[in-house]
């Protein structure tokens, strides 16, 4: 589902902030390694395998079903109403045809603001995915941090945003074994 993608798109957004919010703090690249190692790690691989991000995908895969099963609904409602007005506009008033065309706007509006209230941005289910997502990426960045200070590594980046490196700078797994995750 799209649910999905977004927790990854929002994990990926995170992480490249991150990333840009350390490149602009260091005054170039090449100083980095010179005050300390770096290296980097696949976020969106360890989130596919956090078992508290599967647990979260399936409760918000839950909680949209309803949300969807009620948009089918107001949809199927709203063009079963449209067809009808087809049909029957020709025989209508100018009055009725304008207050049936009113009442199948509003309709369409209300349909509209269901969908931007339960699915949009701000909306019930981003409102869920984020307090779902905060505490897994807390932990995350927490496995991170522990291993980046075990292993002496000063700068820890996404591996989507590195464009070369060793597979000596690639924490992945060491973080996924802080996690406990196989």
């Amino acid at each position: 589902m799209n649910r999905t993608r977004d927790l990854m798109t929002l994990c990926r957004r995170t992480a490249l902030a991150a990333v840009f919010s350390i490149i602009v703090a260091v005054p170039s690249l090449q100083a980095a390694p010179a005050a300390g190692k770096v290296g980097v790690v696949d976020f969106p691989r360890i989130l596919q395998q956090m078992p508290e991000a599967k647990q979260a995908e399936a409760t918000l895969k839950a909680t949209a079903a309803p949300f969807e099963k009620e948009l089918q609904r107001q949809q199927a409602e709203l063009q079963k109403s449209a067809e009808a007005y087809g049909t029957a506009r020709a025989s209508m008033t100018k009055q009725a045809r304008d207050l049936k065309e009113k009442d199948l706007n509003l309709k369409a509006q209300g349909m509209q603001k269901y969908k931007q209230d339960k699915f949009g941005q701000g909306g019930v289910l981003d409102l869920k995915q984020q307090a779902l997502i905060t505490p897994i990426r807390q932990k995350l960045l927490t496995a991170v941090k522990t291993v980046a200070d075990a292993e002496g590594y000063s700068l820890v980046l996404d591996k989507q945003a590195m464009v070369y490196g060793s597979a000596e700078s690639d924490l992945t797994f060491k973080v996924m074994n802080q996690l406990n995750i196989k």
